[in-house]
């Protein structure tokens, strides 16, 4: 089957340019833009009032993070929102139209006609990323983060894109209607936002077992003689504690977006999320409480001491929060990808032996 790059570009070209005359894309993309504009500061003025006090706030790069944050999350449910129904018709429209039995008689192959119409729907939806920039750079900068943070997440968020989008056109390729397709992608997005995770918790009672762990608790006693008692020393002892296999059927947060971006996140080295400025967000902590998930076994997770410099205190037991989880959604996302355009390419070959009811063919 060919696969030529010039190919790929003029369907591409094509399906955008069909999009940019339409004036509902503009003023689609202008409400975007206002709206998460418009959320992001109040978010800010949110957390500005919640501080309470200017003299005994929080510092400012410590509430830029926590917008930041925010924002993130926001941009992420609100692109889940948008990209299926930019790419749930991209094959049944055409039919509709009759348009696609026009691209089918040219010298195009079906997966060069479906590529470019997956790059086209990506481009929209990197459009509407763009625009959304404005509502978390601002943060991101005076939060601290890196350009290399703020890169990770806006990449992640455009994977994710990409990967819908192909899934919504190889649904697209599946009903007859526009419609039924959108509403496909919406459960998709409904399944691995939401069900999934509600399914993931309900199963965590049915996991929980007992077994032998080395545990290390703090001995308190007077410190230099006075009344006051802290941490004197780090006591080991073996006990049977319960222990709740949260590994077990962690695989169904694997593919929540959500997870995905806040898992590339950068983790405290010391595993322990502090208030320092730029560390406290939702990400950094939807992303170390996946990772503590992924590893409930972990021996550093029975480490009751928090004084790091009393005698008995284990250094050398590693965190868990180092071993990432997000490879493993990536793979599956790119799987699913992969298969939404395999099945849209299958399904608009020529000739085709079966047409179903209704279907448009020119």
């Amino acid at each position: 089957m060919r696969f030529r790059p010039r190919a790929i570009a003029l369907v591409a070209g094509l399906e955008l340019r069909q999009r940019v005359r339409s004036i509902r894309w503009y003023v689609a993309l202008g409400i975007w833009f206002v709206f998460l504009l418009g959320m992001s500061a109040l978010i800010t003025v949110a957390m500005l009032w919640m501080t309470g006090d200017p003299s005994s706030a929080m510092p400012g790069a410590t509430v830029a993070a926590i917008v930041f944050s925010f924002s993130v999350l926001l941009l992420i449910f609100a692109m889940l929102l948008v990209i299926p129904a930019l790419a749930s018709g991209a094959i049944n429209g055409d039919r509709t139209a009759g348009t696609l039995a026009t691209l089918q008689a040219t010298l195009l192959s079906p997966l060069e006609i479906v590529v470019g119409k997956v790059l086209a729907g990506w481009a929209t939806g990197l459009a509407f990323l763009v625009a959304a920039l404005p509502s978390i750079v601002p943060s991101a900068l005076i939060a601290g983060n890196s350009v290399f943070y703020l890169a990770r997440v806006i990449i992640a968020i455009a994977f994710i894109t990409l990967c819908i989008t192909a899934v919504g056109v190889g649904l697209s390729s599946l009903t007859s209607r526009q419609l039924g397709s959108v509403v496909l992608s919406y459960l998709v997005v409904l399944g691995t936002t939401v069900i999934l995770p509600v399914v993931y918790v309900c199963t965590l009672p049915m996991l929980s077992t007992t077994r032998e762990v080395t545990v290390y608790e703090a001995e308190y006693g007077p410190v230099g003689g006075g009344d006051e008692f802290d941490e004197v020393s780090c006591q080991k002892s073996v006990q049977q504690m319960p222990i709740v296999r949260t590994d077990l059927t962690l695989p169904l947060l694997w593919v929540n977006p959500l997870v995905i971006v806040s898992d590339m996140a950068p983790i405290p080295k010391s595993g322990v999320v502090d208030s320092s400025p730029g560390t406290v967000d939702a990400l950094v902590l939807i992303g170390t409480g996946v990772r503590y998930l992924a590893h409930p076994t972990d021996p550093s997770h029975f480490v009751m001491c928090y004084d790091t410099s009393i005698p008995g205190y284990p250094t050398d037991l590693a965190s868990p929060t180092s071993i990432p989880v997000w490879p493993f959604g990536a793979a599956l996302y790119l799987v699913a990808g992969a298969s939404g355009i395999a099945v849209a390419t299958w399904r608009i070959r020529t000739p085709m032996r079966r047409v179903g009811a209704g279907t448009r063919i020119a």
